[in-house]
């Protein structure tokens, strides 16, 4: 195609000339563009015997046969292009970590020592699902030894080395000619009719219990412990105890706790679905004869013919002794440890003639009198204080 170019206008008022030949000019260039992209066009256009040699060539072109074949093919590599192992595991890297991150079913090799492998180097096959968290490996050294290990929710199992058949045997062959693995029947009915349950260390005495061992949770046994250094001990302190323990069914035991150094005992029993019922101490005579301590005297009071003193027995004050003092006035304080948990009074004798008066003791430990009566009160020498009060 031809395109013929505008003509230049000539006038002889060059001004409008000028004007007008700006648009021919452009117009031209424009004309100029459309002929450079029809050659392109031209370039790129197969020829009629061109197509005709490009549809007519079976290298270029498949069958319908060939692309359903090889759309239907599996497309998923077990192994590199020349059929050895699709990865490599070196010693540095770790099996649990690697082989989750390839999917599906692949062939793999290993070196020695890699981090929770078999030991030595192996080859083998690796199937797992999509998610990388439940798969198997079976794999082979050059020892021709087979091993075995699996994932199942993250959580692997330790490596199974499989038996064979000629190992199986020599192991059964070893252990049937070995005779410290066999006893007689003889030795049979004595074991079996033994005592089998184990009540001391293989050398006879108390088992040490570990620091932080409760006491409460003790099977059958003898054991020896520091106080402090258990739960649930009788009492906290830095002594060595010994315990004897006996269960019984239903969750039911007997406990005994001795604190050596002064021979005191407690005993526990836990009842039925394993409720305790707390620890009892146990008293003897020794317990039962109180350290007395004399009562500090005040506001002019004396002692009688006999000193005030005051003791403990479990949980009671005992007061002995003869006061001589005013009526209503503090006449002695008792210790911190002897002082009732609240206010106590009690009636007591008057010596020296027929009579009785009133005896108050404070939480605060005061102790005081208060009223009388008497037959006569000239005769009065002291008042009795030889009592028992619970704190």
């Amino acid at each position: 195609m031809d395109i013929k170019k505008p003509m230049s206008f000539k006038t002889t008022d060059r001004a409008h000339a000028d004007l007008f030949n700006k648009v021919v000019d452009q117009l031209n260039e424009n004309d100029q563009l459309i002929v450079n992209y029809i050659d392109e066009i031209d370039q790129k256009t197969a020829t009629k015997k061109e197509l005709d040699s490009h549809v007519k060539d079976g290298t270029l072109h498949i069958t319908e046969h060939d692309r359903h074949r090889w759309n239907e093919s599996q497309l998923f590599n077990i192994t590199q292009e020349d059929g050895q192992g699709k990865i490599n595991i070196h010693e540095n890297e770790d099996f649990h970590v690697v082989l989750p991150q390839h999917t599906g079913l692949i062939h793999f090799t290993a070196e020695s020592g890699a981090l929770n492998g078999p030991g030595p180097s192996i080859r083998g096959i690796w199937t797992c699902n999509s998610e990388g968290n439940e798969g198997q490996i079976i794999a082979f050294d050059r020892a021709n030894k087979t091993y075995r290990k699996s994932i199942l929710g993250g959580k692997w199992t330790e490596w199974t080395e499989l038996e064979t058949t000629a190992g199986s045997q020599t192991k059964v062959d070893a252990h049937a000619d070995n005779p410290d693995l066999h006893i007689s029947e003889q030795e049979r009915k004595k074991w079996s009719s033994g005592q089998l349950y184990k009540l001391t260390n293989d050398q006879g005495s108390r088992t040490r219990l570990q620091s932080g061992a409760d006491i409460l949770k003790l099977p059958t046994g003898f054991y020896v412990a520091l106080g402090n250094e258990v739960q649930n001990n009788p009492v906290q302190d830095s002594s060595w105890f010994t315990y004897d323990v006996i269960e019984a069914d239903l969750e039911r035991k007997t406990i005994y706790a001795w604190r050596t150094y002064d021979n005191t005992l407690w005993h526990g029993s836990v009842h039925t679905d394993g409720i305790f019922k707390g620890w009892k101490r146990i008293i003897t005579a020794a317990d039962l004869e109180p350290a007395w301590t004399e009562v500090p005297l005040k506001n002019g009071a004396s002692h009688g013919d006999r000193k005030v003193r005051c003791g403990l027995i479990g949980g009671l004050l005992i007061l002995e002794g003869e006061i001589v003092t005013k009526r209503g006035v503090v006449f002695g304080t008792l210790p911190e440890a002897y002082r009732p948990s609240k206010f106590r009074s009690r009636i007591v004798p008057i010596f020296g003639t027929t009579g009785m008066t009133k005896l108050y003791i404070e939480p605060d430990g005061n102790m005081r009198l208060e009223g009388q009566i008497a037959d006569k009160l000239e005769n009065i020498t002291s008042y009795g204080l030889d009592e028992v009060i619970p704190l």
